[in-house]
């Protein structure tokens, strides 16, 4: 039965729990969004939290300090610390190596209550279930409620010992000043970052203490046995609570489809659910159970709430943990939902009867000071059957503490040598194997480590000297301007200047460009800022709007204008169709005005065709990118589950001498083909027609002579995630870039040859030409490449669509060992004869390139 206060169980409060804990689960499981679960048991927590401590911290023999937070951990810690360990024990055994460091450190995280923390600064956004989300993410929650709770309770125990009587009319003057800056700190973090907001203590403080406002005024506790106070709030009718219930329930449930809590949430939209809970809470408020509450009552209902907190803990990690093995979507799969659904119930039902129950405390304990009292460690530990469970719960947590540290060693250990090995350009020529035709041999292992994506950075990343998506703060110097050193590379003595400019797939040439320089006598002077080419009119990577961006790019270009380099500004000089990196490429107007205004000030401008952005399902609706380092991870391990092509290939059989036959079948799974991303020529040639540029392309490092494009080129795995180069990769560009720069120096078409271009174009399509001209184009790639049979490796006709099937020996892409100098479809660029990377990569200079060869300024397709 419901009740207005005191001390009797409101079993209403009880049953809506478990409808939390049942949109979370279903939200989670089937739709794959943020429900408002979550926040209706942060509100809840509080409703009991203030009143309970604060009548506790006003009883001369109510618990101390230490002892209320014993009580609370003892509650909490114990069933933590068992799926904490059991889900780092499976994941290790179960998840791709790629991902065991932070899976480690992610379960230290949620085990020391600071998880919450730790993805908000580690750029982890709350998303929906996938094989690469940590399966502690949903942890996040109970370590911000603990750090509000101890928070509290330290503020509360000071409130009750300095103003006695007063207290309670303090506390309620405190938490209103409190949980207002909260939520209004909340609104203002939602337009700033809504990452860092989702997962802040700061920001959901004022949820809790909105319960906490909300207990005090409905449910009033009395502080030592006495009477409790009159309740603030009268109870309402009966035909109004009916209505609230109705109308509380509709506004929980609705929220998770009304509104994307992972954007919006702990924002001013939260107060939606929330006021649909403070309804429910006033519906329970005296008298028969009637309408909703009656429901809540149910004995279901009833269930779902005494196993809520287990149940959150399981349903999680037993998603995560089923999509990354298996590769099932419930959201695709709804069998596999209803089975996480019921192991989950299971689960949560043997927790709380083995583990939560039997290490509860039977009676309140008598006031002690803990730390130094005997009796009460004695009285603790003398009843041996919770003796023996405690020591098997810190016997759980003791490992989960030193898992983190060795799975760190061993990953260390093992990416020493790799890096040591790198170093040897001939055993790994990287794109040098594609475009110069240097072999790769057999049997070396994929380098650079790829385990951890921070040391595959370039040296900008670690050296302060770009700026992220927020601000709009030109950095010039290192450690993001706090360093009298200038951000500068190359010979950085020279008094000849190269501006780098733009977002990260410029920065990502930066340890190419820095040998350059220093074999040039060029400085490399980088002006950066993420997810920004200069002048470009794109949204965050987000799709949201990115004001900084624009008015980064402004000072951008008046810097360069003030402040002309000698030698011109290096970019990107195209971008794909759309934010998410959908082709095909493009060379956007405002490219084009920006590189014209340089001309015009006289500023030469280097610029670098975009590389290939890898996608998943380019040919369909719904893609995303294809990250190739996890890709190549899991197909190294043999735990590819996104695919039926990974699912068929077992894994490495010795990763320290993979064979040229396993590093194919890893390249037909983690690729894409060369037109899901550029066109057939560079679409710089024209749109830069006329202005004072010097056109840079390494396409043919990338790309194979089957027009794949796949992640280990050369021995090296090529990219750090769907479309950004490893740092060891980019470098291997050097010798590439400097004879494009210095040597061949390829310039657009004339206006003239432009223009001419266009109007045959247009003329083509006017005349309705076009499928003639495609039947033509078709014939000289017949010519140029052959047909399917004729390709080297048999390889399938990209414009299918289709990948390589690693099943077919004569459909795997062109082998990493083969040189592709006199093959059918050889798009390689002028080079210099003879690379010499191996001084060339301990900055010796190196002998001066050949001249260019009579066809450099010819642009080659592809």
């Amino acid at each position: 039965m419901a009740s207005s206060g005191g001390k009797k169980f409101r079993n209403d409060i009880e049953g809506l729990r478990g409808l939390a804990i049942a949109l979370v689960v279903i939200f989670h499981i089937f739709v794959g969004r943020v429900s408002s679960g979550v926040d209706v048991f942060l509100l809840l927590g509080g409703i009991f939290f203030f009143g309970s401590q604060l009548a506790n911290a006003r009883n001369p023999k109510g618990l101390t300090f230490i002892q209320s937070l014993i009580r609370m951990l003892r509650r909490l810690f114990p069933l933590l610390a068992v799926v904490t360990g059991i889900t780092l024990a499976t994941g290790l055994f179960l998840m791709p190596r790629l991902q065991h460091l932070d899976l480690a450190k992610d379960s230290l995280a949620a085990l020391g209550y600071f998880i919450n923390w730790q993805l908000a600064f580690s750029g982890r956004e709350y998303t929906s279930a996938g094989s690469t989300v940590s399966p502690f993410q949903h942890l996040w929650s109970m370590s911000a409620q603990l750090q509000i709770y101890v928070g509290s309770l330290i503020v509360v125990t000071l409130l009750a010992l300095i103003f006695r009587r007063h207290s309670r009319k303090v506390l309620v003057v405190v938490l209103t000043a409190v949980t207002v800056l909260s939520f209004g700190y909340a609104a203002y973090l939602q337009g700033q970052d809504q990452s860092l907001n989702y997962y802040s203590s700061l920001s959901r403080f004022w949820e809790i203490g909105l319960g906490g406002l909300l207990g005090m005024l409905i449910m009033p506790r009395s502080d030592h046995g006495e009477k409790p106070p009159r309740a603030y709030i009268p109870t309402p009718t009966t035909w109004l609570r009916r209505i609230f219930g109705v109308v509380g329930v509709a506004m929980i449930v609705s929220t998770g489809y009304l509104v994307d809590g992972a954007s919006t949430f702990p924002g001013p939209l939260t107060l939606f659910p929330l006021t649909g809970a403070v309804l429910v809470i006033l519906a329970g408020q005296g008298g028969t159970p009637v309408g909703m509450t009656r429901l809540l009552e149910s004995r279901f209902m009833q269930f779902l709430g005494r196993i809520s907190y287990a149940l959150y803990l399981w349903h999680w990690p037993m998603l995560i943990l089923v999509v990354a093995y298996k590769g099932w979507e419930p959201t695709e799969m709804p069998i596999v939902g209803v089975g996480i659904i019921a192991a989950s119930l299971l689960l949560a039902w043997l927790s709380n009867r083995f583990t939560e129950r039997p290490l509860r405390q039977g009676k309140r304990p008598a006031r002690a000071h803990v730390l130094w009292s005997p009796k009460y460690w004695w009285n603790s530990v003398k009843v041996w059957p919770k003796t023996v469970y405690s020591l098997v719960i810190l016997l759980i947590a003791g490992g989960v503490i030193v898992t983190g540290p060795l799975v760190e060693k061993n990953q260390t250990e093992e990416g020493e040598q790799l890096w040591q090995l790198e170093s040897d350009a001939l055993k790994y020529p990287g794109p040098l194997n594609f475009s110069d035709g240097i072999p790769a041999p057999e049997f070396m292992p994929i380098t650079p480590p790829y385990e951890d994506m921070i040391p595959l950075l370039p040296p900008t990343q670690p050296d302060g000297c770009q700026i992220g998506f927020e601000d709009d703060v030109l950095v010039l110097n290192k450690d993001y301007n706090r360093s009298d050193e200038e951000c500068a590379y190359g010979d950085i003595n020279s008094d000849q200047t190269v501006y780098v400019i733009g977002g990260s797939h410029s920065e990502q040439f930066m340890p190419a460009l820095d040998l350059v320089g220093k074999r040039r006598g060029v400085k490399i002077m980088p002006i950066l800022k993420m997810g920004c080419p200069v002048n470009a009119n794109i949204p965050m990577w987000d799709g949201s709007d990115f004001p900084s961006c624009r008015e980064w790019s402004k000072k951008v270009v008046k810097h360069v204008l003030d402040n002309p380099p000698t030698d011109g500004i290096w970019m990107t000089g195209t971008r794909p169709s759309d934010i998410a990196g959908s082709g095909p490429e493009q060379v956007p107007p405002e490219y084009v005005d920006l590189v014209k205004q340089f001309t015009d000030a006289g500023i030469h401008s280097y610029l670098m065709r975009d590389n290939a952005w890898h996608m998943t399902n380019p040919e369909k609706e719904k893609y995303a990118p294809l990250n190739m380092r996890e890709c190549v991870g899991e197909m190294a391990e043999g735990t590819r589950t996104a695919t039926e092509q990974g699912k068929r290939f077992p894994g490495l059989v010795d990763k320290w001498r993979p064979t040229h036959e396993e590093i194919e079948a890893i390249n037909a799974e983690c690729g894409s083909w060369i037109q899901d991303s550029l066109l057939p020529v560079d679409p710089q040639l024209e749109a830069y027609a006329g202005l004072d540029v010097t056109l840079l392309d390494i396409t043919p490092g990338i790309c194979d002579a089957n027009d794949w494009c796949p992640a280990i080129i050369g021995n090296l795995l090529a990219y750090r995630d769907a479309h950004h180069f490893t740092n060891v990769f980019a470098s291997r560009f050097a010798n590439t870039i400097d004879h494009q720069m210095y040597v061949e120096r390829r310039a657009p078409m004339s206006p003239q040859e432009a223009e001419k271009a266009r109007e045959e174009r247009e003329k083509a399509i006017d005349l309705g030409e076009r499928e003639a001209t495609e039947g033509a184009d078709g014939a000289r790639d017949d010519g140029a490449r052959g047909d399917r049979e004729d390709r080297p490796g048999g390889a399938p006709d990209p414009r299918s669509g289709d990948k390589p099937d690693i099943t077919d020996p004569g459909a795997r892409p062109g082998r990493p060992g083969g040189g592709r100098s006199g093959t059918p479809g050889d798009r390689s660029l002028p080079s210099a004869p003879e690379p010499d990377f191996p001084s060339y990569m301990n900055d010796e200079a190196p002998p001066n390139p050949a001249p260019a060869p009579a066809n450099a300024g010819v642009a080659p397709p592809y």
